[in-house]
């Protein structure tokens, strides 16, 4: 697609933009890029009403910590660890991710059509050099000062394919982070380009401060206002830090893209919750294209055929299924 007047119009939020082709070449050269203010203020703001429904506010969790955690996860038990990480220093603590939310998000369904808002998929689209892509991964993270020690390691995302990282088309797959708040340089992710990495190996589980500082000196913070997305490759070094700005807070929607036809990416299966009805009310007022990047099957599939539309209408009444009709014609 490209970055004109007519991309720019298919956006639905008046204050969201199309990304520039410089970002897109950034993202392939340096394994990553902050696309700023990508999605409109306005839109964002409209979507984190839905967080009501999933994370307290950072007013309320700092409020009464206790009291919010035994509100919202009860009393969650402490499962043994193979390892213990220390108190101080880089680490993957568990009690760094008690605070998420899983696709589909109750709410007005606003914060589910952030995953497949129109500037992101383009970019996803140009980034990776495909048409036909997927969304493989859709994830809600809330941090708030004080719950852990958010400080990691510096990695790349292994567990996102069974597959070592590859960082070249077409089979390379994007990660992004959509922010939901304003991220400051004190709680924003650090990030290394694959040109300062060089040819350290990506197949290592973590690399620790001590054992190579050459590479976190050459990491960098990417704040920007809420509306901006990082974009990354699970070749990029890049670590969470912690946040040490009192009553501070994190709120953030990761969105992960393939191409498709890449089994051996992945990392969640929406499907599971394919009966919620958040995600029937998403699918009933989306386009054959916006489903298609959930996997659900275009107009013209092979699949289709008048009995399964009539019972996929008893499934998602609201569908306007005339495309896939007129397609079986």
């Amino acid at each position: 697609m490209g970055t004109g007047p007519a991309a720019t119009g298919m956006m639905r939020g008046m204050s969201a933009r199309v990304a520039i082709d410089d970002e897109v070449r950034a993202w392939r050269e340096d394994g990553w890029v902050l696309l700023e203010g990508l999605i409109g203020v306005d839109e964002i703001d409209t979507a984190a009403k839905d967080l009501e429904g999933i994370v307290p506010s950072a007013e309320a969790y700092h409020a009464d910590p206790d009291g919010e955690t035994a509100r919202w996860l009860g009393q969650p038990a402490n499962r043994p660890q193979a390892f213990t990480w220390p108190a101080e220093g880089p680490g993957f603590r568990p009690e760094q991710h008690i605070w998420k939310g899983e696709f589909p998000f109750p709410g007005t369904g606003a914060l589910n059509r952030l995953c497949q808002h129109p500037s992101l998929v383009d970019f996803a689209r140009r980034a990776l050099g495909e048409l036909d892509i997927r969304i493989y991964q859709t994830g809600l993270t809330a941090k708030y000062q004080g719950v852990a020690n958010y400080e990691q390691p510096m990695h790349t995302d292994r567990n996102h394919s069974w597959l070592p990282p590859i960082g070249r088309a077409p089979w390379w797959n994007l990660q992004t982070f959509i922010y939901l708040s304003d991220q400051d340089e004190s709680c924003a992710t650090h990030i290394v380009s694959r040109t300062d990495a060089g040819d350290r190996p990506t197949t290592v589980w973590g690399i620790m401060p001590a054992s190579d500082p050459g590479l976190y000196a050459a990491e960098r913070s990417s704040p920007g206002r809420r509306g901006s997305v990082l974009a990354y490759r699970n070749d990029v070094f890049h670590r969470g830090v912690d946040l040490t700005r009192p009553s501070a807070a994190r709120f953030y929607l990761a969105v992960s893209f393939k191409a498709t036809g890449q089994e051996w990416i992945g990392f969640d299966a929406p499907q599971s919750r394919s009966t919620s009805p958040d995600w029937v009310r998403l699918a009933e007022g989306s386009t054959p294209d916006e489903l298609a990047l959930w996997g659900f099957p275009r107009p013209g599939h092979p699949v289709w055929d008048a009995a399964l539309l009539d019972a996929t209408a008893q499934l998602y009444p609201r569908l306007d299924l005339r495309p896939w009709r007129e397609a079986l014609t």
